[in-house]
């Protein structure tokens, strides 16, 4: 790992970017967010039914299980088959579908050696269809462990927010004895992705006040460091040794969480406002449309730092 000192952006150019980022992000959020989270035929993510509720957030769990090492326009496309294939069996009775069964819904998606899903050269080996398998197990197991305890994934939720905080609630599903086989890293982002979606539900489609969205967490991908760094809200940035443009987001991850903190805006609109400027071709990786950028005027252009390819200055 590398670092450099760069100029950075001053705190009063600080506030007004993040502000223009969470802006972008609570307005870009609030009409896609049914296609991101990618909600079946078969669920309800609108209705105020605890049922429907309870089913929405355990579809949520297996969503962002399998999403971890995949390509997101799949996953999204293998979360939608599986539910709507075995409807409320996945939800409350996993155990009860066949690896056959599973196994040929997989491979309808992800393809005959399930690459179309994960990117077999980052998994070192290991066969997409086995990573599939693992953290299908994991939540399985999750839900065993919810009914032998006798308590559903919605009061467990409401209980973990209410009493404590969201960052509460990513440490207890992270560190879960079940669960923690089906993250990756220590720090899994899926797992953040996760609770940030729920106290979303809960607090702009649900009106349920069991936390706040101040009380949300920065995801920080690639996409989302890349547009730290390049803007000048970072003074230092680490990056790669062996390729000196590609950044470290997630080392910088604890820097970028303390500056938003700082700036008391809503850090899962911040995180999204950066990454919709990705995502919506501005800051892409190589030849970022700087001139239509929202954040054009107060951004530092280092257009060097990139997330995940090399770019030449």
């Amino acid at each position: 790992m590398s670092r450099k000192a760069q100029n950075s952006l001053s705190e009063i150019e600080k506030n007004k970017l993040l502000l223009i980022l969470e802006e972008q992000g609570r307005i870009k959020w609030l009409k896609r967010w049914k296609e991101h989270i990618a909600f079946p035929s078969n669920l309800n993510p609108l209705s105020i039914e605890r049922n429907e509720q309870e089913k929405a957030l355990r579809y949520l769990l297996l969503r962002v299980l399998i999403n971890q090492q995949a390509r997101f326009e799949k996953v999204r496309e293998m979360s939608i088959k599986i539910s709507e294939e075995f409807t409320d069996v996945l939800l409350f009775e996993p155990y009860k579908i066949s690896e056959s069964e599973l196994f040929k819904v997989f491979k309808e998606v992800a393809g005959e050696k399930g690459s179309l899903l994960y990117r077999v050269g980052a998994l070192g080996g290991i066969k997409p269809i086995s990573l599939f398998t693992y953290r299908f197990k994991a939540y399985e197991g999750f839900i065993k462990w919810l009914d032998k305890t006798k308590q559903s994934f919605l009061d467990l939720i409401i209980n973990r927010l209410q009493n404590n905080k969201a960052f509460s609630l990513f440490e207890y599903l992270n560190k879960h004895p079940i669960l923690e086989a089906g993250w990756v890293g220590n720090d899994p982002k899926a797992c953040r992705m996760f609770v940030n979606w729920v106290v979303f539900l809960f607090n702009e489609i649900w009106k349920q006040g069991a936390s706040r969205m101040e009380e949300t967490l920065m995801i920080v991908d690639g996409h989302v460091g890349k547009v730290f760094c390049r803007s000048g809200l970072l003074g230092e940035v680490l990056y790669e040794k062996e390729r000196p443009y590609i950044i470290q987001a997630n080392k910088m991850r604890p820097w970028i969480e303390e500056i938003v903190s700082q700036s008391e805006r809503i850090p899962f609109y911040v995180d999204n406002g950066a990454f919709y400027l990705f995502e919506d071709g501005f800051c892409t990786d190589l030849n970022p449309n700087c001139r239509g950028c929202p954040i054009n005027k107060l951004c530092k252009k280092y257009k060097k730092w990139t997330a995940y390819q090399m770019w030449e200055e």
